[in-house]
């Protein structure tokens, strides 16, 4: 009987997997068919032929006007690096001072932030949009960073308050007792030991602004200042979708995601203070 449920239970998490994996193998399979074949079959079907016009055309801009995959590439690697360092600095502030201080209304500061993940995106892009155009960060990667932060620091900021809870006052007082100030104590000896949170909000920092495309389309006009979302996206005409561009383009920018998932795997399932208080 054990043997038949750990079967069925194997058998579940294949289906699952294949589930799971099927858009992108059909992603990746459709980017190496022409758009010919492509009309005549849509499904993942394995490629007459490899067709990697696709790919030419995204990574070599003579090729084609409308691609310039490098550009974009930049353009979205510049903002998500900003992005993620922008949030961690002041999420890891927030979230150490909402652990360890005792002030009024600090609950409150709290769950206002929190409230704030509530409100969907596109809520924000009116009042957002206003807000750059009055301080001239409109079609600018500053602003657009900005404008990202606002999302991701609240989710950062109490997720890495989670992982300062769990890590006793105890450590903060021993270091206290050796002559460690508070900054000190913050970056020297508190930081280290949440390095597995840090990776996490760094990770969900970097997605959010990887794969966004609602704020780069409203808050970037210029063509050479798009992100991949966007100039991607460009390849959906109202009346022909060049599927190959973008698919190809698709392919290449999930690439980065899958090498940091790959680095830093590890970081992600430790234990934050394992042995830590010992």
């Amino acid at each position: 009987m054990k043997r038949w449920n750990r079967l069925l239970v194997y058998a579940a998490a294949v289906l699952i997997s294949l589930f799971a994996v099927s858009p992108f193998l059909w992603m990746i399979l459709t980017s190496l068919k022409p758009q010919a074949e492509i009309y005549s079959k849509p499904l993942a079907y394995l490629p007459n032929q490899i067709h990697l016009s696709g790919y030419e055309n995204m990574l070599n801009p003579n090729a084609d006007a409308s691609a310039n995959f490098i550009v974009w590439f930049k353009n979205t690697a510049i903002v998500s690096v900003l992005t993620t360092l922008l949030s961690l600095i002041v999420s890891a502030l927030g979230g150490y001072a909402m652990s360890r201080f005792r002030f009024r209304g600090r609950m409150s500061v709290g769950y206002m932030i929190l409230l704030t993940q509530m409100l969907p995106g596109s809520l924000l892009i009116i009042p957002l949009y206003l807000i750059m155009k009055e301080y001239q960060l409109l079609n600018s990667h500053f602003g657009l960073v900005i404008a990202y932060a606002t999302v991701a620091v609240p989710f950062c900021t109490w997720m890495l308050k989670g992982y300062f809870d769990g890590i006793s006052t105890a450590i903060d007082e021993a270091a206290s007792i050796d002559g460690a100030g508070r900054w000190t104590t913050f970056v020297r000896v508190i930081l280290p030991l949440t390095l597995p949170g840090l990776v996490v909000t760094a990770v969900f920092s970097f997605l959010t602004s990887w794969n966004e495309f609602m704020f780069a389309q409203t808050f970037l006009s210029d063509y050479g200042k798009w992100t991949l979302s966007v100039g991607i996206a460009s390849f959906q005409g109202q009346y022909v979708v060049n599927w190959d561009y973008l698919m190809a383009g698709s392919v290449m920018t999930t690439i980065p995601i899958v090498l940091v998932f790959w680095l830093l795997q590890k970081h992600l399932v430790n234990g934050m203070t394992a042995g830590a208080v010992k």
